[in-house]
């Protein structure tokens, strides 16, 4: 059995994102080789959904079994763009490709708009379970910042399909995650924030001198820095030697 090997690995404010994105060569059912249907193909929305916790096979875990069964063909039509469990988080669909997740048809804003977030839980209120979920809305975050956009586009799989109630296990206290999202979400700015102040600081200051005169008589320049002090201004002598 061969495991997923990722194309390359990031760390985004903390969180270790493994990266192996499916191309039209992949040979995934669905994959319909489309661009999202939005300005710029850029994501409108983030849309969580929970799949189930599954037995993974030693030596790897669920986001990675899930994400290389997608890969692989072995999901049927489902194409998400990101499985994330308690301990990885895999992206599989680039951001900007239509997914195939949100029961709404092949032009609904849900599959053609929306980024597909898969939370993997068991519902038993576990730590793993909590951890999991704390782990998608940290993702969740750092998707909407950056994208720009606001907690208003953070959606549920039933958003877009109200026969389906998933995220199943977080849908009773959605109100908490969300704000667990706009926690992460104000860390992330104040650290974007942080950051700018620092590069700032460091970065080499340019200071300007402006001359009012230049005299050879030491009087009238004492003359003239008396006028401008009147007026407001610092001003001072330097002495020169011709």
């Amino acid at each position: 059995m061969a495991f997923l090997v990722p194309e390359r690995t990031l760390n985004e404010y903390g969180l270790v994102i493994r990266e192996k994105l499916i191309t039209a060569s992949s040979g995934v059912r669905y994959y319909s080789n489309r661009k999202l249907n939005t300005a710029g193909n850029k994501p409108e929305y983030i849309t969580i959904h929970n799949t189930p916790d599954i037995n993974e096979a030693a030596g790897t875990n669920d986001a990675e079994q899930y994400a290389r069964a997608t890969y692989n063909n072995n999901m049927g039509d489902v194409v998400v763009h990101y499985y994330i469990d308690e301990t990885d988080c895999w992206h599989i669909l680039a951001d900007d490709t239509v997914g195939w997740h949100a029961a709404d048809g092949v032009n609904g804003p849900g599959n053609t708009k929306s980024v597909a977030v898969e939370i993997i839980m068991d519902g038993s209120g576990s730590s793993s379970d909590k951890l999991a979920e704390e782990r998608g809305a940290k993702l969740a975050a750092i998707l909407l910042h950056r994208y720009g956009l606001g907690i208003d586009r953070l959606k549920t799989h039933r958003d877009w399909y109200p026969k389906k109630y998933c995220p199943a296990y977080i849908l009773p206290h959605w109100s908490a995650f969300v704000n667990r999202v706009k926690a992460y979400l104000a860390e992330i700015e104040a650290q974007e924030k942080k950051a700018a102040a620092a590069a700032a600081s460091a970065a080499p200051g340019k200071h300007y001198r402006v001359q009012v005169g230049y005299y050879g008589v030491k009087a009238n320049a004492e003359a003239m820095v008396k006028k401008l002090k009147s007026a407001g201004f610092d001003a001072i002598i330097k002495e020169e030697t011709a």
